[in-house]
Order: structure tokens, then sequence, then C-alpha cells
């Protein structure tokens, strides 16, 4: 048997051995690592940390077991109470709409009462120029028929100047700009003063129509009076009444008529007389067409609150 030498290095040194260094052995019984050997405390809060987590996520779980489980079944109280949210949310939104259309409607009604008041007052200065006129007209053949009835060669020349104003007239104009708007649009709806409706429609339909159709009734009488001028009065004469301007001159001398015949000056004197007639019916309506108009007008400011 072969007697077991001491291991040498390449020097020829043995190793030294761990009997003499007692710290080494211990260091080879308990061989280092890289990672640090984590203590006591820190193991136990990772082992709480974990613990933690777990009832979290166990709670999650649960509660989310618990949100399906809540909505897998329905009782009827549950179906009436969406229904009569739904219900509600659909109805306030009605609401909401209708209260906006009735804003809208409530706005255009005021624009259009205004409008009208507008309307009136223009109406009624018109209706005031045109009684007027008529006033001085009378007045005009009340003296014409006095002349032809007492004639005079010195006053032909006031003959002439009287007959001229029976071509003339200042009508009545209608300002009925509202009116037919209301009717061309059919917004006379948005009028729902019943009494405000119907008294407008008592002044378009009665009051001012009445003005009109006496005015139509004028115009023929003196349509008639005017196609017979040529029978009495000098043409020439009558051209050289009328300035730049067309306003009626008076004569400075006194024409002759073109023809003296009783006849036909009587004839000419009926038909002054018609429309003279005529004039004072349609200034009676005249009247009551201002009448009409200023109560109107009144009793829309006080209605609506206008001023």
């Amino acid at each position: 048997m072969e007697e077991t030498k001491p291991i040498q290095n390449e020097e020829g040194e043995r190793p030294p051995s761990t009997d003499d260094n007692p710290q080494q052995e211990a260091q080879l019984k308990h061989p280092s690592t890289d990672e640090p050997v984590a203590s006591t405390e820190t193991n136990t809060e990772i082992e709480q940390q974990q613990t933690i987590n777990y009832k979290l996520e166990t709670e999650d779980m649960e509660v989310h077991h618990h949100s399906h489980a809540s909505h897998s079944k329905k009782n009827w109280k549950s179906y009436f109470w969406e229904f009569l949210m739904l219900f509600l949310a659909v109805f306030c939104g009605f609401l909401a709409e209708y209260q906006l259309e009735h804003t809208i409607e409530d706005q255009r009604e005021r624009k259009y009462i205004v409008s009208l008041l507008k309307d009136l007052e223009l109406d009624v200065e018109s209706l005031n120029e045109a009684l007027s006129a008529r006033k001085n007209h009378i007045r005009y053949f009340d003296s014409l028929l006095y002349l032809l009835k007492n004639y005079d060669d010195s006053h032909l020349n006031d003959i002439y100047y009287y007959s001229r104003f029976a071509g003339r007239n200042t009508t009545f104009k209608y300002h009925d700009r509202t009116i037919e708007q209301l009717k061309g649009s059919g917004s006379v709806r948005l009028i729902k003063n019943s009494l405000a409706a119907d008294s407008i429609t008592i002044y378009d339909n009665e009051v001012i129509k009445g003005v009109l159709n006496q005015q139509e009734f004028e115009l023929q009488v003196r349509f008639n009076i005017i196609s017979n001028y040529g029978s009495l009065f000098n043409a020439f004469e009558w051209n050289e009444m009328l300035d730049s301007n067309t306003t009626i001159l008076r004569k400075l001398h006194n024409p002759d008529l073109f023809n003296k015949d009783q006849k036909l000056i009587n004839n000419f004197a009926v038909q002054i007389i018609t429309l003279k007639t005529a004039y004072r019916i349609t200034n009676v309506q005249l009247r009551d067409a201002i009448k009409s108009a200023e109560a109107l007008s009144a009793f829309l400011k006080k209605e609506y609150h206008l001023k």
C-alpha cells in the first residue's frame, strides 16, 4: 500500500490546512452568497402584505359575485321605477318643448299687435285727411249749386273753379299690411285673446270695408261727371286752370260756358248733388271708422300692456 503524500502546489508548498484557521473553517461550513440574507422583521412584513392582498382579492371577488347576483333577477318594482323615470324624462322634455313653443308664439303675437298698432295710427291719419277733404268739397258743391240755380255771367269763373273739384278727391288708404300677413300666413290663430281677435275682424270686415265700398261708389259718380264736362265747359279754358303742380287755379276773367242749355245744366246739377250726398254718407262712415280705429288701438294697448 502506497503512502499518501500531502498535496503540493506547483511551487512545492502544501495548501494551508483548515485546522490551522478556525475562522476559515467556519466560512467553509457556511458558504456566502451574492444575495443578502433577509432579516426576520422583513420576512414578517412580506407575509403581512401577502395576507392583506389575499383579503382584498377575496373581497373583490365577493363584491363582483354579488353584483352579478343582483342583476340576475328583477322584481316588478324595479321595472316600475325604471318605467316611471323614463316616463318622467320624456314628459319633462315635452313640457319644456311646449313651453318654448308657447313663448315663441307669444312673442310673435306681441310683434303682430305692435305692427297692427302702427297700421291703426296710419289709418286714423288717412281717415282724417279723407274726412277733411270731403268737408271742403261739400262746401264747394253747395256754392256751385247756388251759382247754377242763380245763374249769372259775372260768376262764371267761380262755376268753373268749383266744378273742377268734382273730379278730385282724397281717398282713404287702408293700411292692411299686418292684417294681410296674418291672413296669408295663417297666423290669425296667434291672436289668442278672443276679444282682440273679434275686434280686429270687425274693424277689417265691417268698418273699413264699408268705407272702401262707399269710395267705390263715389268713384263711379265722379266718372259720370267727368265724362260730361265737355258738354258744358270750354276745354281750353279748362286746361289752363292747372299749374305745374296740378293745383286748381281760379280764372281771373269769366270764361263762357261751352253750352248754356238748361237741360244740360240741370243734369250736371243732379250729378253734383249725387256726389255731395255720397260724400256726406262717406263722412259718416269715416267718423265711425276713426272712432273704431282709436277704440281698437286703446283696447289692444290695454290688453297687451303697451304704451
